[in-house]
């Protein structure tokens, strides 16, 4: 009998927009979810305890999945190269079967050991919150080997260019654990909140292995001596190192929030979920289609290419990305109330949680570019140059906390993180040019200082209207709601007006290509 064909991959068009629907739909999601979680629980030491009890096991989950997973497109599109699609299957067993192996060691060391890592995550923690925290630190660990697997067959599907299935499969996760939410709600406690987490992973696992299965995998392990897979275990190292020492940061934070008031904890967490489900939904399209690009590209020796996709998606990241971080920070506090000051999330809430938003937000502006310089570096196998930088960045971090706790309380955290980062991105990027020679940067710098210039003119504009219709947390829902739309539209206009003025060539190309579609859709 005829093998069933495979399903056909998306077209660039195609998946870019299955994937900004999916970033659209999976934050809207996250939102909803998150906003339940705070009008249900609040912010308190209960909130505090699941924050403590995610630090490990999320830890653990970013190392093996994330990291394996960002060296894996570059080493598989070798194989499939040299090997051919039967060779580059058999990568993929003998690469989850070691990772599986591996995972679930390390759930068992830590079910082992949970009730000593959630003191070191809160020293100053009550007996009753790291008695929470250890239990709800057991409840999430079989994600870890969960989010593993999900993550490898992701990049094998990925390669396939089958974005509109990517696409689904965290909006089915996310869509059961907010349900499972919404049904249950407090009526057996926070934990509700791991087990919908975890549910949520098992339903994608079923989903990503079914789609896997279309595409070709056929499930055959095997822990076979394999040199690519060898390499992959070597390029991985370095980014595992990374990973461990990025996540020290956001550790240290967590830990010296604990010697702050309670809810300090939650509010440091919650205000950096806020500013990833932004970096989500506008920047993570882009992002996976830039990984794989810079991946292809480097296979074919093919650098300047690679180079060029660079600055291009460097340009179309600035576009993207300034303004978003612009608005939240001039916006923190009325954005935190809007859209999650209801139920047991008070406006004291909202402005603890928006003053530490605020310090976070301008990370935004340039992770972004930091992130495509890193997956150039990845795609050209070499992982170690990112994780240096980024050990010399997390040493600065801790440092600079330990400075700017004192007069700024978890601001100082939150701009500690922000001024670190972005001191990273450039040394990256110098790093790169020097590794290659030379980025021509030049060819950009003037289309990224109009662009931010432009978001000056939108802080300005922003600025002056709350000037004249101050924001208060004390005010009507539709209040709030209509002076938050005001402030971002007289914003944005005021950005959209000189970045036409100003000739931008990325807002051009994009304002172009947004007249064309709407021309060819009426023309229908």
């Amino acid at each position: 009998m005829a093998e069933r064909p495979r399903p056909a991959g998306n077209t660039k068009l195609l998946g870019l927009s299955a994937l900004s629907a999916s970033s659209m739909a999976a934050a809207l999601l996250s939102y909803f979810r998150f906003a339940e979680t705070t009008a249900i629980f609040g912010a308190n030491w209960r909130t505090d305890a699941l924050v403590v009890a995610t630090v490990f096991p999320f830890l653990v989950q970013e190392v093996v999945a994330h990291s394996f997973g960002s060296a894996f497109i570059p080493i598989y599109s070798r194989v499939m190269e040299e090997r051919g699609r039967a060779g580059a299957v058999a990568f993929v067993n003998k690469t989850l079967s070691w990772l599986l192996l591996i995972s679930s060691a390390l759930v068992a060391v830590l079910w082992i050991f949970s009730d000593q890592l959630v003191r070191v995550i809160s020293p100053s923690g009550s007996p009753e919150l790291l008695e929470l925290a250890s239990a709800l630190f057991r409840i999430l660990l079989p994600m870890i080997i969960l989010k593993t697997t999900n993550g490898i067959l992701a990049n094998f599907i990925k390669y396939e260019r089958r974005f509109t299935t990517l696409a689904v499969t965290g909006v089915i996760g996310l869509s059961l654990s907010l349900l499972l939410l919404v049904v249950v709600r407090d009526s057996i406690g926070i934990r509700i909140l791991p087990l919908s987490m975890l549910a949520g992973a098992l339903i994608e696992f079923g989903y990503i292995l079914y789609q896997s299965f279309r595409s070709g995998y056929k499930v055959d392990p095997s822990i076979a001596a394999d040199p690519h897979v060898g390499q992959l275990g070597r390029m991985a190292m370095p980014v595992v190192g990374g990973t461990l020492v990025g996540f020290f940061g956001p550790i240290a934070d967590k830990m010296l929030a604990s010697f702050l008031p309670e809810s300090s904890v939650t509010a440091i967490d919650y205000a950096n979920r806020i500013k990833n489900i932004a970096l989500a939904v506008i920047f993570q399209p882009l992002l996976t289609f830039a990984d794989l690009s810079f991946s292809i590209e480097a296979a074919k020796g093919n650098e300047e290419a690679l180079l060029s996709n660079l600055r291009k998606n460097m340009n179309l990241t600035s576009l993207i990305l300034f303004p978003t971080a612009a608005l939240l920070t001039v916006l923190a506090v009325p954005v935190v109330s809007v859209f999650f000051q209801r139920g047991n999330f008070t406006g004291d809430d909202a402005r603890y949680m928006g003053y530490a938003l605020a310090f976070y937000a301008p990370w935004l502006a340039q992770f972004g570019i930091g992130s495509l310089v890193s997956r150039a570096f990845y795609a050209q196998k070499d992982s170690a140059t990112p994780v240096i930088i980024g050990i010399i960045g997390i040493i600065c971090n801790v440092l600079l906390n330990l400075i700017l706790i004192g007069p700024l309380g978890i601001g100082g955290l939150a701009l500690a993180t922000t001024v670190t980062s972005t001191g990273k991105t450039v040394y990256l990027i110098w790093s790169l040019s020097r590794k290659m020679g030379g980025l021509n940067l030049r060819l950009i710098i003037g289309e990224q200082f109009r662009i931010l210039l432009a978001n000056a003119f939108l802080v300005v504009g922003a600025l002056l209207l709350i000037r004249f219709w101050p924001f208060s947390t004390e005010s009507d829902i539709v209040t709030r709601f209509l002076q938050l739309a005001a402030y971002s539209s007289i914003g944005v206009l005021f950005m959209l007006v000189f970045l036409r003025v100003s000739g931008s060539s990325t807002f051009r190309e994009i304002s172009s290509r947004i007249a064309e579609k709407v021309r060819g859709r009426i023309s229908r």
